[in-house]
């Protein structure tokens, strides 16, 4: 039986395996009442300055092709309706979600050996900000670019970008 528990494990272990390669922190936030699971961080030198760069991130799992559809360019996701007005509201510090599809195969998510560990999935990432509340009651289909994949190069440019204070662009 999958577990969300145990989907929310994984999509942690993803993104700090992430931020951990790109030599970017990491921490989870113990309440999420404002739909950020954690904050990713990194001081960015600048040419004349050093900043302290954050960005928020509420971390979605999914196996199931009912709560998700892949297109030619898109994926579609259902999303709570609280957690996307969350992801629309502006904030001193950024947010955007990040999306972790999973095999079906719950047996293949994770896999190791002596010499490696392998996490199966692929995390795609949507920011909200310049959209407007939705007045839906239950939920919310949102569209994310299949172009915008969570991998250590975005992370230290999404971060270098919130330094010079060119995101959201």
């Amino acid at each position: 039986m999958i577990s969300s528990s145990h989907m929310e494990d994984i999509h942690i272990s993803y993104i700090s395996a992430l931020c951990a390669s790109a030599g970017i922190s990491y921490d989870t936030q113990r309440h999420d009442d404002d739909s950020t699971d954690g904050i990713i961080k990194k001081r960015i030198k600048l040419p004349n300055t050093t900043v302290d760069a954050s960005l928020r991130i509420q971390l979605k799992s999914t196996c199931s092709h009912s709560s998700y559809k892949e297109q030619d360019v898109t994926i579609k996701y259902t999303l709570k309706v609280k957690n996307y007005n969350d992801l629309c509201i502006k904030g001193t510090t950024p947010i955007i979600l990040g999306l972790l599809i999973l095999p079906e195969d719950r047996d293949s998510w994770v896999k190791s050996n002596l010499d490696e560990l392998l996490i199966r999935g692929r995390m795609y990432w949507a920011d909200f900000s310049r959209s407007p509340l939705s007045s839906n009651t239950s939920s919310v289909t949102i569209e994310i670019p299949k172009t915008n994949v969570v991998n250590k190069e975005f992370l230290l440019e999404a971060l270098s970008k919130i330094a010079t204070e060119e995101w959201p662009s």
